[in-house]
């Protein structure tokens, strides 16, 4: 019985080949910024959305074109590609924690690090950017709000994996909205941190708040429940309340909002779990462009860190879907990123994914 299910585990993968590569192209060759198309008149949003679809590629997509019933980011006016390999050696596979720095600093770095260089020198974050220029800020997360990519925006830290300094970090930091799971990370400790630094937390989303001081929503233990578990809050919801707090405010704002768990779908080899959670995707961005229609100065902008499992799209009988896998990992594939607003005509190319962080950041200071 074992090895019939190893045989037809590995049958769920397309066969794959070592190819060699000469020696002057094994350090992975990074796009210059010279290769962006330069716009003139290219106007500044007042407010950013950033949205992160993690380990979402062109197989996810298309996934989801084809199982779910709307395709939301056809709705997006400019659309281009992403490459997203990390500074790390002749690796062209990167992390969340990697890529995540990337598109938060405008700087590469090595696999699981967040928002340091190989030094473990600090690396200035968009978010801590905006704060400088009177932005509102925050970060929304599926995952626990220390995981990789909501880190990256916030923390400072040699290693991903330590995520109860990482709780610690966002406590004392001046990000006035986070939300999302991780509660056991948030100890007494941490939270008399945040109380200290002019924080507050709440745990229902619903929940009344004190909107002179920062808040912290933990809606979850650990993660939040997958889109087809009845998440609780869901990512639209936390999305829409975030943006209600930040409308009081008379600046704008920079808000990074993160679909966690495509990823852990790719991971798995899932297809329904990656259904679900591109439904949850479309729902979000169907109402970020709704509001951006009524806000008309908010760039939207929906990239991923990654692609993961490398999934392609089959026929199968009676019209469902053959959904295949190389991996069970990331893999080095484009990414797509979509843009909808002022200064979203800039991402109609191919880039590289610190250009995006570099863009942002050029937005915020208005430069």
């Amino acid at each position: 019985m074992k090895k019939i299910a190893i045989i037809f585990t590995m049958m769920l993968f397309v066969f794959g080949e070592e190819l060699q590569v000469i020696e002057s192209l094994k350090v992975p060759y990074q796009l210059g910024d010279d290769a962006i198309t330069t716009f003139k008149g290219l106007k500044t949003p007042k407010s950013i959305i950033l949205i992160i679809a993690d380990g979402t590629g062109i197989g996810q997509y298309t996934l989801s074109y084809y199982a779910n019933n709307n395709f939301a980011p056809s709705r997006f006016d400019h659309v281009g590609l992403v490459v997203t390999h990390p500074d790390d050696g002749l690796k062209k596979v990167t992390d969340s924690a990697s890529s995540g720095t990337a598109m938060a600093t405008g700087a590469k770095t090595y696999n699981g690090a967040i928002s340091v260089d190989k030094e473990g020198n600090a690396i200035k974050t968009a978010m801590e950017i905006a704060k400088e220029f009177n932005y509102s800020t925050g970060v929304i997360a599926t995952s626990t709000v220390t995981h990789a990519t909501p880190a990256s925006f916030i923390a400072h830290i040699d290693s991903r994996s330590k995520e109860g300094e990482i709780a610690r970090q966002m406590a004392r930091s001046n990000t006035d909205l986070i939300f999302g799971g991780g509660e056991k990370y948030w100890t007494d400790d941490v939270i008399s941190i945040l109380n200290e630094h002019n924080g507050q937390l709440i745990r229902e989303i619903d929940a009344p708040y004190d909107p002179s001081k920062r808040v912290v929503g933990l809606f979850d233990h650990g993660a939040l429940n997958p889109h087809t578990e009845e998440r609780n809050p869901t990512t639209t919801q936390m999305a829409k309340r975030a943006l209600d707090i930040f409308d009081r405010k008379a600046k704008g704002f920079f808000l990074m909002i993160e679909e966690s768990q495509i990823d852990w779908g790719g991971h798995s080899n899932n297809a329904d779990y990656i259904r679900g959670e591109m439904e949850s995707l479309n729902n979000l961005v169907n109402m970020c462009l709704n509001y951006q229609e009524k806000h008309k100065d908010v760039l939207v902008v929906l990239t991923s860190d990654h692609e993961c499992g490398g999934v392609s799209i089959h026929d199968a009988e009676n019209g469902n879907l053959d959904v295949r896998y190389t991996s069970d990992y990331h893999s080095a594939n484009f990414v797509p990123i979509f843009a909808t607003g002022p200064g979203a005509e800039f991402f109609d190319a191919m880039i590289d994914n610190t250009t995006i962080g570099k863009q942002l950041i050029k937005y915020i200071k208005n430069d």
